[in-house]
């Protein structure tokens, strides 16, 4: 403390007065902390939840008026699925056993959501609605467990469900206990369109459903009763000819959700041609960004990866390799290896369009 030599003795003994009190203060202060810290084990020793959703200052309305099917009956199509679900259902109520965890994958627009809402419809159970992205800790996992009262979580888009989530639920959904604790058993539907993606790091989850269902592209002919129903049911005083339903099935790219969208334009336009305009789809249901893929790849005859090609359109990778890609390999139109490459058939394609 070499500034107390430049001071008197009166002001010396002064000065260590106060260094001696505030030495007093500061260890009570550090022994009061120690005393009142939370223990490791303490419930206070938490992790902050995330805000609570507030909609009690909504107000409230008549919802969607577009036309859903409730019954597996109305549900067109998929009819392995429905048998794998029907089964399931018997054997269920049979053997006074809960209806098995499920597992959903099939392409975008292809009705998963709509079928699980059928299952929980047919159990009669309350219903709780989640993705695998809102889940981002296993209390609010813990949560949906609690509001679902014994009856049915749907989590959609199960492929961005966080690790550590995931490997929480493997035990919780097996045996229906946390901590110890015995749980009112439930039903998890699990949905997503990148199986590959959660069989990477999730694939026990996958295996702890029992029913796992894979829905199929739909054919022209099951569209076009998808089309009728939905017309018959949403627009029935407006008339559609049988031609106009079968150009929608041939350029709905196999997908019930783009037949609607589709054929709901077309009622309100009544122009199929400007229909096709102004989205922008070419022939057979390819859009112009996908005749672009094919342009792309016809000029790379060693082929190339996802990456350049996602950036040749301006977009994500994911967005190019889940959204786009598929309907091209269904269609034969490329194949996937260790790169992309154009198939004949594609090539002949590309052909068939340049007077288009």
């Amino acid at each position: 403390m070499f500034f107390l030599d430049i001071l008197s003795d009166d002001d010396k003994k002064e000065a260590m007065g106060c260094l001696t009190e505030l030495d007093k203060i500061a260890e009570k202060q550090s022994q009061y902390y120690q005393d009142n810290a939370p223990d490791k084990e303490s419930p206070l020793n938490i992790t902050i939840k995330p805000e609570i959703l507030d909609t009690s200052a909504l107000k409230g309305g008549s919802g969607t008026k577009q036309y859903r099917p409730k019954i597996l009956e109305n549900y067109v199509g998929q009819q392995e699925a429905k048998n794998l679900i029907l089964d399931e259902i018997k054997g269920c109520k049979e053997n006074n056993e809960p209806f098995s965890h499920t597992f959903i994958s099939a392409p975008a627009g292809h009705g998963k959501t709509l079928l699980a809402e059928i299952i929980a419809e047919i159990l009669n159970k309350k219903v709780v609605f989640t993705t695998g992205g809102q889940l981002k800790s296993e209390q609010q996992f813990v949560d949906k467990i609690n509001e679902c009262e014994g009856g049915v979580i749907i989590i959609d888009e199960a492929n961005k469900l966080p690790d550590k989530v995931g490997f929480f639920m493997l035990p919780t959904i097996e045996k229906f206990e946390i901590d110890g604790k015995s749980l009112i058993p439930f039903t998890v539907i699990f949905m997503t369109t990148h199986k590959g993606d959660i069989a990477k790091d999730l694939d026990a989850l996958i295996q702890r459903c029992d029913l796992q269902i894979e829905l199929n592209h739909y054919n022209e002919e099951e569209l076009i009763i998808i089309l009728k129903q939905y017309k018959n049911k949403q627009y029935p005083d407006k008339k559609v000819s049988e031609d106009i339903y079968k150009e929608i099935a041939k350029n709905c790219k196999n997908t019930p959700r783009i037949a609607r969208t589709l054929i709901r334009k077309y009622i309100f336009s009544r122009d199929w041609k400007r229909v096709l305009k102004m989205n922008k789809i070419i022939k057979d249901g390819l859009t112009d960004q996908d005749i672009k893929i094919l342009k792309y790849l016809a000029s790379k005859p060693k082929g190339t990866g996802k990456n350049p090609i996602a950036n040749s359109l301006r977009i994500k990778p994911a967005t190019y390799e889940f959204e786009l890609e598929p309907y091209l390999i269904f269609k034969d139109y490329i194949e996937v290896s260790n790169r992309r490459k154009i198939t004949p058939k594609g090539i002949l394609f590309l052909e068939e369009i340049k007077n288009v």
